[in-house]
């Protein structure tokens, strides 16, 4: 008798853990698949970035890009033309960028130079040899000129090989740029759809994470820039012969 109560007991315990465990066990927040399209992109093009997710879920996306900057001297500078931040469902986003030292080339700091209205500068120290900036809650409806600079502290000598060569290696400086936005609201179904305008973008390598399932890709050099260089090269070939 003393036996069965226990079990009772026992069994009341592990019911009211369970159903505890399922009141306060926290919705997945994951995304189960996206796709882009088109899949090979080229600098200009709208990509549509579609998948599957929880039913009404908040889909968060960032964007990240690698620079490789040579210094001059003991300064690195890079800019952009027309920067321009998504536009986020909830209107909250981030933009940010940081500088690492390439080829034992030690990063000092890092300046940003923001064109708007107005110029609006922000600076940051290096901290175990990386300088870092981010800017939240971007207007997304205007687009930026941007300018990024810096010193160095040093870097490591050139080898007495490199040393003869007439082009000796300065180092570079690796910017990388990342921009997170929440893009948009799966349906009850789970199914969500945006598109993003890589107008603003230089062509290079891409890696893209959506509701934490990221996939590479690369951004071909603008088509018409490529006609513009083949047909030059046809005129090359034309004058030649």
């Amino acid at each position: 008798m003393k036996y069965a109560f226990q079990r009772k007991n026992l069994f009341t315990i592990i019911l009211f853990c369970a159903s505890a465990g399922i009141l306060i066990a926290p919705a997945s927040a994951d995304v189960i698949s996206w796709d882009l399209s088109p899949a090979c992109p080229s600098a200009g093009d709208n990509i549509t970035i579609s998948g599957k997710a929880a039913s009404n879920e908040i889909i968060d996306i960032s964007i990240l890009h690698e620079e490789m900057v040579p210094v001059s001297g003991k300064n690195y500078i890079y800019q952009m033309n027309k920067l321009t931040i998504p536009e986020s469902v909830s209107g909250e986003n981030s933009f940010e960028v940081s500088a690492t030292g390439e080829d034992g080339t030690v990063v000092k700091d890092m300046h940003i130079r923001v064109k708007k209205f107005k110029w609006i500068s922000r600076h940051a120290n290096a901290k175990d040899g990386t300088a870092t900036i981010s800017q939240s809650n971007v207007p997304s409806w205007m687009s930026y000129f941007v300018k990024i600079d810096g010193d160095i502290i040093s870097r490591k000598e050139v080898s007495e090989k490199n040393k003869d060569k007439s082009n000796s290696n300065n180092g570079q400086v690796k910017l990388i740029f990342e921009t997170s936005y929440e893009a948009a609201k799966a349906d009850s179904k789970g199914n969500f759809t945006c598109s993003y305008d890589t107008d603003s973008l230089p062509a290079g390598n891409y890696t893209i994470n959506v509701g934490g399932i990221a996939k590479e890709f690369i951004l071909n050099p603008e088509k018409e820039k490529e006609i513009q260089v083949k047909e030059l090269k046809v005129k090359k070939k034309v004058k030649g012969l």
